[in-house]
């Protein structure tokens, strides 16, 4: 078991899998060891790819400043049904969908085998 001197996290990041390569890059070259996986979200039914990174407590504004400058908001549309109108007719809504969603967890400890 390893004990650690410096406050970790575990950064779980949920970004878009149009910024995925970009960002991944970025972290490679900052020298941060992550996992990415594919995933997909419930409410708008799109892509996502999530990142879990190993962060120390001095790292977080780095890895923070490279979500910030390669993850982005993005708009898109919709269809939503007009009220009203004896027929279902669909309208364009624009949305705007999130750069990344980022969250720490605290590490106490970690096993490598």
């Amino acid at each position: 078991m390893s004990s650690l001197e410096d406050q970790t996290f575990l950064a779980i990041a949920i970004i878009q899998s149009q910024d995925e390569r970009k960002t991944c890059n970025g972290l490679q070259k900052a020298g941060f060891t992550f996992v990415s996986i594919a995933t997909h979200g419930a409410w708008l039914g799109r892509q996502n790819t999530t990142l879990f990174v190993l962060v120390s407590e001095t790292q977080i504004a780095s890895f923070l400043e490279i979500m910030h400058t390669y993850c982005h908001e993005r708009t898109e549309y919709i269809a939503t049904p007009l009220e009203g109108t004896p027929l279902p007719i669909p309208i364009s809504t624009p949305i705007t969908i999130g750069g990344a969603t980022v969250f720490f967890i605290p590490i106490e400890s970690y096993e490598e085998y």
